[in-house]
């Protein structure tokens, strides 16, 4: 899957590792982070849904599109929340 964050204050590429790092704190077991880019006046962080988590990967994916923009803090703003 894939999250699109727009950091509300500095640019993407200076905000790439509090980006990294608040999604591996929003996903806790559920997953973990495989990527994080710069791109435009966006940041690009694809993770890996964790197998070992005890439902069907549809209802995962909805799940994590609802929980997600919700427990992110205020220094990014949520953009997209999608599957590859």
């Amino acid at each position: 899957m894939i999250v699109i964050l727009r950091p509300v204050s500095g640019t993407p590429k200076a905000n790439l590792d509090r980006a990294k790092a608040e999604i591996e704190r929003v996903l806790n077991f559920r997953g973990s982070v495989t990527s994080v880019k710069a791109k435009g006046d966006r940041i690009l962080v694809q993770f890996e849904i964790n197998p070992d988590w005890d439902l069907p990967i549809a209802q995962k994916e909805e799940l994590l599109k609802q929980w997600i923009p919700a427990k992110v803090r205020s220094i990014f703003k949520v953009v997209s929340v999608s599957s590859l």
